[in-house]
């Protein structure tokens, strides 16, 4: 199954001084599997991030809209201390012993410098691991640990897989723009991402269809 090769996005970088923003680039949803429903489900909150409050704020947040949407969202961190996280037989154990049947993982896997210089290219790498443990080891060897500063570009790339069966469901990338903190970041994302979902039908929508 070819689930998505590399991409690249261009965009038009903004001049300095534009209000923060969080908007999703591109999305991809599998389809040669059959459409996934996590209403009323555990779902695995899971952001890649060495950074310990980083982690706990940005999970937080992604499982609370999770949570209103219809879902049981669980902030990775309660069932797997950062320590351990590469540890993947313990990270393995956590994450079967939690009753969830997927999990929604978050990364940075881009900035850069919002500057006044119009259509600056910008070479993003897409994670094509169908299953969630390759995707998993790969995400936590390349850690985001940094904070964004003034007046950047952040892409944050979001995954869906099941673990039973065990299959990428869905897939996005999002660009925030001048963000002043992570948990701005983050939250932002998980908003979006929680709206995506609605969209797309993995939780409910505004009407509880």
């Amino acid at each position: 199954m070819r689930i998505l090769g590399r991409v690249w996005l261009c965009g038009l970088v903004t001049v300095a001084g534009c209000a923060a923003s969080t908007a999703f680039a591109t999305t991809w949803r599998n389809p040669e599997i059959t459409p996934v429903r996590l209403d009323g489900q555990k779902v695995i909150a899971l952001v890649m991030s060495s950074n310990e409050a980083t982690r706990r704020n940005a999970e937080d947040a992604l499982a609370a809209q999770i949570s209103a949407k219809g879902g049981q969202g669980v902030p990775g961190w309660t069932i797997l201390p950062t320590a351990e996280t590469q540890n993947e037989e313990r990270a393995r154990t956590a994450i079967a012993s939690s009753g969830a049947v997927a999990v929604v993982t978050m990364e940075v896997v881009g900035q850069t410098q919002v500057s006044n210089a119009p259509n600056v290219r910008v070479g993003m790498r897409w994670s094509n691991h169908g299953s969630f443990w390759p995707h998993y080891r790969h995400s936590w060897g390349v850690a985001w640990s940094g904070a964004p500063p003034p007046r950047t570009n952040v892409f944050v790339e979001t995954s869906v897989h099941t673990l039973d069966p065990d299959e990428l469901v869905w897939a996005g990338r999002s660009k925030s723009r001048n963000m002043e903190s992570l948990d701005a970041l983050f939250a932002q994302v998980a908003n979006e991402v929680a709206a995506e979902f609605q969209r797309v039908g993995l939780l409910k929508n505004s009407t509880g269809d």
